[in-house]
C-alpha cells in the first residue's frame, strides 16, 4: 500500500461521508433521509475519485441525482424515474466496468433505488443493511480503509435504527 496526499484525501471524505449518513438513519422522514443522502453521495463519490475507484464514483454521482430527483417528487416517484435511474446505473456500470468487484456497487445501488422507490422507510434501512456488505467488500478491493471502517459502523448503525424504530416502536404500538 503505497500512502500518497490522494489516499489521506480519500480516507477523509469517507469520514465525512459517514458521519452524515449516520445522521440520515436517524429521521423517519424519508425527505430528510435523502437530503442528507445527496451529501453523503457527493463526500463518498469524491472518496471513490481520489481512490481512483471510478465504478463508485460514478454510482455516486447517479445516487445524488437519483435522491434528487426522489426528494423534489411531490407525491408517489414515477415509475420513469426509477426506469431512467437503473439504466443510467447499467450504461455507467459499464463504462467504469474494471473487474468482479465492480458489480458490488452496481448491485448495491439498484437495490436501494428500489428501496427508494417504494418509499418505506422500514424497507430502506434493511436493503441499507444489504448493500452494506456488497459496499463493504467493494471498499476492502479498491482500498477505502475508512469506507471499510464507515460501512462497519454504517451497519451497526443502521442494525440499531431498525430495532429502535421498526421493533421496538412497533412493540409498543400493540
Amino acid at each position: 500500500m503505497n500512502i500518497t496526499y490522494e489516499f489521506i484525501i480519500a480516507q477523509l471524505f469517507g469520514l465525512m461521508a459517514l458521519i452524515v449518513l449516520i445522521i440520515s438513519f436517524n429521521t423517519k422522514n424519508k425527505k430528510r433521509l435523502l437530503k442528507y443522502q445527496i451529501f453523503s453521495c457527493l463526500l463518498y463519490g469524491l472518496q471513490y475519485l481520489f481512490l481512483k475507484a471510478y465504478t463508485g464514483f460514478l454510482m455516486n454521482i447517479v445516487c445524488m441525482i437519483r435522491n434528487y430527483l426522489f426528494y423534489k417528487s411531490k407525491k408517489k416517484i414515477p415509475i420513469y424515474y426509477l426506469i431512467i435511474i437503473i439504466s443510467l446505473i447499467i450504461i455507467l456500470g459499464i463504462i467504469s466496468y474494471k473487474d468482479i468487484f465492480s458489480l458490488l456497487p452496481i448491485s448495491a445501488v439498484i437495490l436501494y433505488t428500489i428501496a427508494l422507490f417504494k418509499g418505506n422507510t422500514k424497507i430502506i434501512r434493511i436493503f441499507e443493511l444489504i448493500c452494506c456488505m456488497l459496499y463493504l467488500l467493494y471498499n476492502i478491493k479498491v482500498q477505502a480503509y475508512i469506507g471499510v471502517i464507515s460501512t462497519i459502523i454504517e451497519f451497526i448503525g443502521c442494525t440499531i435504527f431498525c430495532i429502535k424504530h421498526d421493533i421496538i416502536n412497533k412493540e409498543t404500538k400493540i
